[in-house]
């Protein structure tokens, strides 16, 4: 009887076993078959200047006047504290599911690490197709962007915002995805480059 009951109650727990091995075993697959993707940025984005939001304004001429005030004020200090939307793209040119649960990242500038952060959100990028992410990050503008008075300054951000350049800083991001396994985390063992 008793060898009856422990043979009923090993085969669930097996089947749970090789549903769990199955399940991270796939996520291994989607998680180096993203790491296999062609990533591409789509476009680089300031969104907030000390707190004055700019993601929707389109001339410097709608900016209200007590905010352009506030700004200048900022800049004098050369502590702009800014938030930056980087949108990338992902193309898996493969026949498998691409799939990660989120990335840590890193942004450099002139070869030097400038700033680093996470993004908890899952990206699924489906066979022969390709999905975009976003990527927010916390900078200091007047050090991302020299040698600007406060008109050029907004009109560059403002004005032509859609795609910031930031090649003139040799800017990289470095990315590295991972996936939930349980209470564990499994990192991408290295990081995938992409150009700004």
């Amino acid at each position: 009887m008793l060898k009856k009951i422990l043979l009923l109650t090993g085969i669930p727990v097996s089947f749970l076993l090789l549903i769990t091995s199955c399940s991270i075993y796939r996520q291994g697959v989607e998680l180096k078959t993203f790491s296999q993707c062609n990533f591409t940025v789509q476009s680089v984005k300031v969104m907030s200047i000390a707190g004055v939001n700019v993601g929707n304004i389109q001339k410097v001429t709608d900016l209200p006047l007590n905010d352009y005030i506030f700004l200048a004020k900022q800049a004098f200090s050369k502590n702009v504290p800014s938030k930056l939307l980087i949108k990338l793209n992902a193309s898996n040119s493969t026949n498998k599911k691409a799939a990660v649960n989120g990335f840590d990242w890193e942004l450099y500038l002139k070869g030097a690490l400038y700033t680093k952060g996470s993004v908890n959100k899952s990206i699924v990028v489906l066979p022969e197709q390709s999905a975009s992410f976003e990527m927010p990050a916390d900078i200091n503008i007047m050090e991302i962007i020299q040698s600007k008075s406060l008109p050029q300054l907004l009109a560059l951000i403002i004005e032509k915002n859609d795609n910031l350049n930031l090649s003139d800083l040799d800017a990289v991001v470095r990315i590295k995805p991972w996936y939930i396994s349980g209470k564990n985390i499994k990192k991408y063992p290295g990081f995938i480059r992409i150009k700004l």
